[in-house]
């Protein structure tokens, strides 16, 4: 097989299974009432990767490049020393992951998603408290809006207390 063709091949790939996902999602028809509807966002990102696919053979065709992928770690430096040992901060955040799916539909996304958002970085390792709980509860409100408000995904409100929070968050948000 020819070097440039080489190249090029898992772009064209990726290129065929876009065209393709294109396609599939062509037959998702929803009356909407002339809201966005259910096929935008994933049309979208298929786009996105047949152009970013497209550019990336046009680029490898017409440039001068000798690149060939060889995998994340081919020529990485190889280091004597041996990695740390956090099993203990690996399984805290499985254990984290499982516990937000269980709690989102008792507490609700805005809620939950803060929590992980704040904890999952101190899990890891970062100390500086209360940048976490800036990031927990930015990120939530950015996804909340960007769900609710942009993508018209329904979230999971809570139960409780938590929904009455979820609701007033969301008349704050103007999405109700």
């Amino acid at each position: 097989m020819p070097a440039k063709l080489r190249r090029v091949l898992p772009h064209g790939v990726m290129l065929a299974v876009s065209c393709w996902l294109f396609w599939a999602s062509t037959r998702i028809d929803v009356e909407t009432g002339g809201r966005i509807g259910p096929a935008v966002w994933p049309r979208a990102v298929i786009v996105l990767m047949g152009l970013l696919c497209l550019f990336e053979i046009v680029k490898r065709l017409v440039g001068r490049t000798e690149f060939e992928g060889g995998g994340l770690l081919a020529n990485a430096k190889v280091e004597e020393a041996a990695a740390p040992d956090n099993h203990r901060m690996l399984f805290s955040g499985i254990a984290l992951i499982a516990a937000y799916v269980a709690a989102v539909p008792w507490a609700g996304f805005f809620v939950t998603t803060a929590i992980f958002l704040a904890l999952f970085p101190l899990m890891g390792g970062f100390r500086r408290p209360a940048l976490c709980i800036a990031i927990g509860v930015g990120g939530a409100l950015v996804l909340v809006t960007v769900f609710m408000r942009v993508a018209y995904i329904s979230l999971p409100l809570g139960e409780g207390v938590f929904r009455t929070v979820s609701l007033a968050l969301l008349r704050a948000l103007g999405v109700t």
